[in-house]
């Protein structure tokens, strides 16, 4: 008997078709699971039609958790999420559940599953300030530059033009003297706390450029240009974190006139998410015992992961965990 408790994981590159095979899992497996989202930007409100969260219907049949918990304007990152997890973890097994946790945001599923050295608390406001104003004079690549000078193992995750996440990293090694990958690498715990089972969609390039393709026609049809609207309406900036995002950042600027065209908004969303799939792949390949599925077809996808689950799930769990 494990002591340890039992998580199910769906993680996998954006457009992999991780909330359509969660969905499918549940139906075979009834009153088994409860789906928990570990995507960052679902956690957000009123951003529904660019992240494709699951929709209305498909959560009357399964409990879902964690999605629409905050606000466009408050802060959310992977220590709260592994705080919040941990909590929901426990109510769902104490229900005689088990967690089915999908998602793409790997990190944040590593905070839960390790845990990582807490960041100091840093001013902010300055810090951020002189970063922010470094990146308008120089520009991202030039500052990315000199982040590969000082962090060349963070560097190496993220893009030359991701101004937040360049940021991010400088900031913290200008006020603490220490890398933003020497934090995340830390290990708080020896082990895994939990007892996973974690499977990693990663389909073929040629299958997941059609899906791409297919998503994006499906969120401008959707109406994403008026969810933007809609949200700046609301009264929240443009230059929160959400709208940093794949889709929101090219919708605000469709609005803004920098995106001149449909054709021309469609192929920058498109290549964006393409480019972001691959970064995603490079990380999660390296997932620990992660169970990576290559095939496109649903009912392969089902078959492999069915017999994953039924023998995962008849290993006993220590009720007192």
């Amino acid at each position: 008997m494990s002591n340890l408790q039992k998580i199910v994981i769906i993680g996998g590159i954006t457009c992999a078709g991780k909330t359509e095979i969660s969905l499918e899992l549940s139906k075979l497996f009834p009153l088994k699971f409860e789906i928990v989202n570990f995507d960052s930007l679902c956690f957000y409100k009123y951003f529904d039609i660019g992240t494709a969260k699951p929709c209305e219907s498909a959560k009357k049949g399964v409990k879902h958790h964690l999605f629409d918990i905050k606000y466009p304007d408050e802060e959310y990152n992977a220590h709260r999420f592994a705080e919040d997890a941990r909590h929901t973890i426990n109510g769902i097994i104490k229900k005689g559940r088990i967690p089915l946790f999908v998602g793409g945001t790997a990190l944040y599923m590593k905070s839960l599953l390790y845990g990582f050295s807490p960041i100091p608390e840093i001013d902010k406001s300055k810090y951020r300030r002189n970063t922010v104003e470094l990146i308008k004079k120089l520009g991202a690549p030039a500052v990315y530059e000199r982040l590969q000078e000082i962090d060349p193992l963070y560097a190496k995750k993220i893009s030359p033009n991701d101004k937040q996440r360049i940021a991010r990293a400088y900031e913290i090694y200008e006020a603490t003297g220490r890398t933003f990958s020497s934090y995340l690498s830390e290990n708080p715990f020896e082990k895994p706390v939990y007892d996973y089972l974690y499977f990693v969609l990663i389909p073929s390039g040629d299958y997941l450029k059609s899906c791409i393709i297919k998503r994006t026609k499906a969120i401008l049809k959707a109406g994403l240009i008026d969810e933007i609207k809609d949200i700046i309406n609301r009264g929240y900036s443009p230059y929160l974190k959400p709208f940093k995002s794949i889709g929101y950042k090219e919708g605000l600027m469709y609005l803004n006139k920098e995106i001149k065209t449909d054709e021309e908004l469609f192929q920058r969303i498109a290549v964006a998410t393409r480019q972001y799939a691959k970064r995603q792949a490079t990380y999660f390949k390296r997932v620990e015992n992660g169970i990576i599925i290559t095939q496109a077809d649903l009912k392969e996808r089902v078959k492999i992961m069915e017999s994953r689950l039924k023998f995962f799930l008849s290993k006993p769990v220590n009720p007192m965990q």
